[in-house]
């Protein structure tokens, strides 16, 4: 029975994919698949995720269109489950990770969109920081967001598809904010939780092509959305 299906798009990380791999074929929980969107990658990435086909459930689809969030959308289109999960190729999920994640969803079913606590490590796997805390309830979650903090961390999130065909899928609208974007449309109709436990060990990489000036934007843009049709978060 497949449960959950697990988007894993892949772009050029031939050096930490087969650890981000195995961390999800060593989950407790195994009721998933997991789809492998390639995005135009130029290394080994691929030949490496073909190795795990015969270890698990694991397909592996091709995204021609650059970057993140089409391949994330390529991923849904062909996804089997009605929760969703998001994995990174230089991430690393914790042995119980989907399973605590499951369980929390079942026992609370008006949450849309659960995260987890992370570790930030650097590319070997080596703890950075454990002192990084994310809000765990609802209008905590809620009020980080539109005030331009993003309050789900995007490898440990687990999600309903229903509630993301409503919002829209991803964009990329925001340069690199694929994810932050996303919750803040999906703050007039979701439930947001984190468990308070790390989960996940988030890989830290320096991306210079990133700016924080768009965070602001999009935040009050939807400020604007939600003023114009008299929602209150």
């Amino acid at each position: 029975m497949i449960n959950v299906s697990i988007l894993f798009p892949v772009y050029n990380c031939e050096k930490t994919l087969k650890r981000s791999l195995l961390s999800i074929k060593n989950q407790t929980y195994q009721e998933f698949e997991t789809i492998v969107i390639i995005n135009n990658c130029t290394d080994d990435s691929e030949k490496i995720a073909k190795t795990f086909l015969d270890k698990m459930n694991l397909k592996i689809v091709h995204c021609k269109i650059q970057g993140i969030a089409a391949a994330l959308n390529t991923g849904i289109l062909v996804s089997k489950a009605n929760i969703m999960a998001r994995q990174d190729g230089d991430d690393y999920w914790h042995p119980t990770k989907l399973a605590k994640q499951m369980q929390f969803m079942n026992k609370n079913s008006e949450i849309d969109i659960l995260g987890t606590q992370i570790r930030l490590v650097d590319v070997n796997g080596k703890l950075l920081d454990e002192t990084i805390t994310h809000p765990i309830t609802n209008n905590d979650i809620k009020r980080d967001l539109i005030n331009y903090r993003n309050a789900i961390a995007h490898p440990s999130v687990m999600f309903r598809k229903s509630i993301l065909l409503k919002a829209g899928m991803y964009e990329d609208t925001y340069e690199y904010m694929e994810d932050y974007s996303l919750w803040l449309k999906c703050l007039r109709w979701c439930k947001f939780a984190n468990i308070d436990e790390k989960l996940v060990d988030y890989t830290v990489k320096h991306n210079i092509k990133y700016n924080p000036e768009l965070a602001v934007l999009a935040c009050n843009n939807m400020r604007n959305i939600l003023n114009k049709q008299n929602i209150i978060v």
